[in-house]
């Protein structure tokens, strides 16, 4: 048996880590260097902002890994992120008042990355927070972190026993269709 497709927690954390690569690039550009082209106002501690990304970035990859098992091509993601974007930008309370947000939207809210991750941005960028003023959001970003891992783990545990199992039904039909030609031969 070839154990090489066992490892489910190398596959995840080897993905996770390659997004995580990528998107570090793409925060450092987005935080750093677009503020700087545009000369828009940051008044927010660089090792603050650091520290708050790094949670951020994990829970949004590993949120997008567990939900990429109800994801069957590419162009679903553009449509999810079209037909998405702006409630849960609503959702989240930042341009719409957190107040007039209604409870049940407020916790559905909570199971985003997104909803921590713009109000905490929004306390360090804009109001000049530190990490300790932010610590609610920073420990919800881990928490989530933690958990979307965790989901990202069984579902792909879960997709690699389905494709064995198919696997396995498809090689004894291929040995079945070869056993029946062989005897129509003889």
């Amino acid at each position: 048996i070839n154990r090489h497709y066992n490892g489910t927690l190398r596959i995840v954390l080897g993905k996770g880590l390659s997004y995580f690569m990528v998107y570090v690039l793409v925060a450092f550009y987005v935080l750093h260097i677009v503020p700087r082209l545009f000369s828009l106002n940051q008044i927010g501690q660089p090792g603050s902002l650091v520290l708050f990304v790094v949670p951020y970035l994990a829970a949004c990859i590993f949120f997008a890994m567990t939900t990429s098992i109800a994801i069957r091509n590419r162009e679903t993601c553009m449509l999810i992120f079209v037909f998405t974007s702006v409630p849960l930008l609503f959702i989240s309370g930042i341009s719409w008042p957190g107040a007039a947000i209604p409870p049940f939207w407020k916790y559905v809210s909570y199971i985003f990355p997104s909803t921590f991750g713009i109000n905490g941005f929004v306390k360090i960028n804009n109001m000049g927070a530190t990490l300790s003023e932010v610590a609610f959001e920073y420990k919800a970003l881990w928490l989530q972190a933690g958990i979307y891992f965790l989901t990202t783990c069984w579902v792909y545990r879960w997709q690699i026993l389905m494709s064995r199992k198919h696997a396995i039904e498809r090689y004894k039909e291929l040995k079945e269709k070869e056993n029946l030609s062989k005897q129509v031969s003889d």
